[in-house]
């Protein structure tokens, strides 16, 4: 056996640390996209927004031999509920249908990661009065919604839901 100095690390510490760093690395290694994904989501915490959680999510196939594939998730927060059915189309895209609970016609922005620079800029829709909105055709990634009620001012006017990927 070896004398120690009494000074940790020690050599021998510094390499079995090393090794450790090392699998760590290989077997739970963070997701190269990582950075990206956490600028992307808190992208909008300067709005002053109530956010939604996570209720429910579903994968529905659409049989033994069809390729399209439908989600349905469902968001809550204090002042609105939303849920949206998202539905892989041959092109590659996906087609979004969501309802807004209590209806009525709230502006909804779609943030997709990577698709525009500008948040001003992304694909926005007017809900209709029974609280139903549809973006046909969008590319599949990291996506949020930001919905604001028409004329609503204060945080319950605004409700972000966590990033979701379709």
């Amino acid at each position: 056996m070896t004398e120690t100095s009494g000074i940790w690390p020690d050599e021998t510490d510094e390499t079995i640390l090393a090794q450790l760093r090392e699998v760590h690395e290989v077997l739970d290694a963070p997701p190269a996209d990582l950075t990206d994904r956490v600028l992307f989501t808190i992208a909008v915490a300067g709005l002053d927004a109530e956010i939604a959680r996570m209720q429910d999510e579903q994968m529905v196939g659409s049989g033994a031999r069809g390729t399209e594939r439908t989600r349905t998730i469902s968001f809550d927060a204090d002042s609105l509920t939303i849920m949206i059915t998202a539905t892989d189309m041959p092109d590659g895209r996906v087609r979004i249908d969501g309802w807004l609970a209590p209806a009525g016609p709230w502006h909804v922005e779609l943030r997709v990661r990577g698709e525009r620079a500008d948040a001003r800029e992304s694909p926005a829709v007017t809900a209709d009065d029974a609280g139903r909105f549809v973006f046909p055709a969008v590319r599949h990634g990291l996506a949020q919604f930001v919905v604001r009620r028409p004329g609503g001012a204060g945080p319950e006017s605004i409700v972000v839901t966590p990033a979701v990927t379709l």
